[in-house]
């Protein structure tokens, strides 16, 4: 909102109350003097109140029935709500978000309990929630032993109230939107699910990239072979492209038309309904997984190939004609997309060859995509994945060296750096990192040949032979999907060997066919952690 034509304000600015203990701070601000008045609730007797000192304003305020502090106005809703759910043997129904809106909505809060007709338990509960929470902002309650729910709720008042006036009145509301909810699930339920796709050719995904419904046609033809990358057996993936004929087709339902926060959800409710495995009804709820930071993700293996191939088709498609997020824009959620991709990966421990993934998903988009796209594609995702990482206590440092080497791999990556980080607090790495780190600063600058070619016969020194034949022992272990830990393992094999070269040898030496051969020598060393970590960014290398 804009007020006085230049400020903008979420709120209509009444007044202003500015002081510094007991000295009135001067100022204009949207056209209002600051003074030394507050207000309280208009029904209450105490609806202007001075205040002559700063310390006063939160007793002052309490006073006049308003509770200042967020943590007093949440303690008091909750505790209050908590009571009046056990006067009727049911248990409070808290949602975080809910809770932290509500107090946010209310100065002198004052829970009611309501109550509604028990007919409409009938509906499924998810959408009963739903209407209470995110419609009308009330609490659920459900029973304390069954944790079934209860028809009753708890709506927040604010202030002085007439209790009996505001109940009905909230109850009213709430009939109403049930009556509505009711209407609109009766209406759906006399259609099977796989009817309500072919509706989905009305519902415009981007205009380059078509419809929804031409969404899903990619998404059910590219799970056959996502799956394979995912290493699922054939039984599994006949269930996934069963389930990807149905995906999405509850968004065309009038449910989840009016009430859009219940796709997926009610897609899994219409397909038990209708008599489709549990397997597949859920797999339909999952592909929405996860919805928002802090959310389950799929967990099945049927959902999350689904949600992975949704998610790889929105990041590719949209990429591709150019939707790309700014800085300060991301209309699409393609960042939250993207992190609800690699987080599916990583908590489920599967493994995907990511720019296969992508090329894959490519191959079926309606526009050209390019290997420039795929490469920003990947490049984001990657960022992500660092995100996600850090997020779970993994040093900055740790995560880019993984990534640099790792990063297409997103749970192998994900393993690698969580392990690292461990071995590195617990000092195993750090010999590790300065071993390879000798040989590394050795031949910075200096023209080697790529091949690694070391000719046996050009050794003078037995350190030269004991590190050639450490080095062959180690190469014959490592590979590019090896543990850590076997790497860290195999590589203390080199350090007595590396030492003893370094003491005994010089390798700048005058002979250019000696001094290349020991350089390969070190070269080869020194590429030894290529496809697991770049230790080169790592402290102490």
């Amino acid at each position: 909102m804009r007020w006085s034509s230049q400020v903008m304000f979420s709120r209509p600015i009444r007044w202003i109350l500015a002081l510094h203990g007991d000295v009135l701070v001067p100022f204009v601000y949207a056209g209002i003097l600051s003074g030394k008045v507050s207000h309280g609730l208009r029904n209450s007797p105490s609806a202007t109140v001075e205040i002559d000192y700063a310390e006063e304003y939160p007793t002052t305020l309490m006073k006049a029935g308003i509770l200042v502090k967020t943590e007093e106005r949440k303690k008091k809703i909750v505790e209050s709500s908590r009571s009046l759910a056990k006067s009727v043997n049911g248990s409070l129904l808290l949602k975080e978000s809910l809770l932290d809106e509500v107090v946010n909505l209310v100065e002198a809060p004052l829970p009611i309990l309501g109550s509604f007709d028990e007919s409409f338990l009938e509906l499924p509960r998810d959408l009963l929630v739903m209407v209470m929470q995110k419609h009308q902002r009330y609490f659920a309650i459900e029973d304390l032993t069954s944790g079934k729910l209860l028809p009753f709720f708890i709506a927040v008042a604010n202030g002085v109230i007439d209790e009996n006036v505001v109940r009905k009145g909230n109850e009213a509301v709430l009939r109403a939107r049930y009556e509505d909810a009711k209407f609109f699930y009766n209406m759906d339920r006399q259609k099977r699910l796989t009817e309500f796709r072919d509706q989905l050719k009305g519902i415009l995904f981007h205009e380059k990239l078509g419809t929804v419904l031409d969404k899903t046609k990619r998404i059910e033809e590219t799970v056959p072979k996502l799956g394979i990358f995912l290493g699922l057996d054939e039984g599994v993936l006949s269930m996934v492209q069963d389930a990807a004929s149905l995906a999405m087709s509850d968004l065309a339902t009038s449910v989840v038309t009016e009430f859009t926060s219940l796709s997926g959800i009610m897609a899994r409710h219409y397909a038990l309904h209708d008599g489709y495995s549990e397997q597949i009804a859920e797999a339909l709820y999952e592909i929405v997984l996860p919805r928002f930071s802090g959310d389950i993700v799929p967990k099945t293996d049927p959902g999350i190939v689904l949600a992975v191939a949704d998610r790889l088709d929105s990041l590719v498609g949209l990429f591709a004609v150019g939707c790309q997020p700014t800085s300060s824009n991301d209309p699409f959620g393609l960042r939250r997309i993207s992190y609800g991709l690699v987080q599916v990966l990583v908590e489920n421990k599967k493994n995907l060859d990511l720019r296969n993934a992508l090329q894959l998903v490519a191959d079926v988009q309606p526009v050209q995509v390019g290997y420039d796209v795929l490469n920003e594609v990947h490049n984001f995702v990657t960022r992500r994945l660092e995100q996600l990482l850090v997020d779970s206590g993994v040093s900055a440092e740790v995560v880019r060296s993984v990534l640099s080497e790792r990063s297409n791999w997103p749970y192998l990556a994900a393993k690698t750096a969580k392990r690292m980080e461990d071995l590195s607090r617990e000092g195993h790495l750090q010999k590790i990192v300065e071993a390879y780190s000798r040989p590394t600063r050795i031949l910075r600058g200096k023209d080697v040949d790529h091949d690694g070619k070391v000719e046996t016969s050009r050794f003078e020194s037995k350190e030269e032979h004991a590190l050639w034949v450490a080095l062959q022992a180690v190469e014959a272990k490592i590979h590019g999907e090896i543990e850590i830990d076997d790497f860290v393992e195999i590589s203390f094999v080199l350090l007595q060997p590396l030492e003893d070269f370094f003491n005994n040898v010089f390798v700048m030496v005058d002979d250019e066919g000696v001094r290349n051969n020991r350089l390969a020598l070190l070269k080869r060393i020194a590429n030894l952690p290529r496809g697991i970590a770049d230790l080169t960014v790592l402290p102490g290398f």
